[in-house]
């Protein structure tokens, strides 16, 4: 108990006081990580495809778009589908499995 009141009542020397090795360490450690991310992220960043005149348009796909997965100028987002529509039993039959 005496050493702990001693080590707080005690003046530290800022001229002795040195940070150590582990110190060194433990920031080199964060540069190189930082490194590496920073490298990730521009390997990343270069693998995007940006087509600058048409970056206000929609993005590209490989596929064209069906005229069943368009949404309708009219703007009802119902889906049609050609099936009829089932009646409340047999609604109630495939709730029940």
């Amino acid at each position: 108990m005496t050493a702990m009141i001693s080590l707080q009542t005690a003046e530290i020397d800022p001229n002795v006081v040195k940070p150590g090795w582990i110190a060194l360490l433990i920031v080199l450690a964060l540069g190189a990580v930082t490194v590496l991310l920073w490298l990730s992220m521009r390997k990343q960043l270069r693998r995007i495809d940006v087509d600058g005149a048409g970056a206000d348009g929609p993005a590209r796909s490989g596929d064209p778009a069906s005229p069943d997965s368009s949404p309708s100028p009219a703007g009802d987002a119902a889906p049609k589908t050609s099936e009829t529509p089932t009646t409340s039993t047999e609604a109630k039959e495939h709730t029940s499995h």
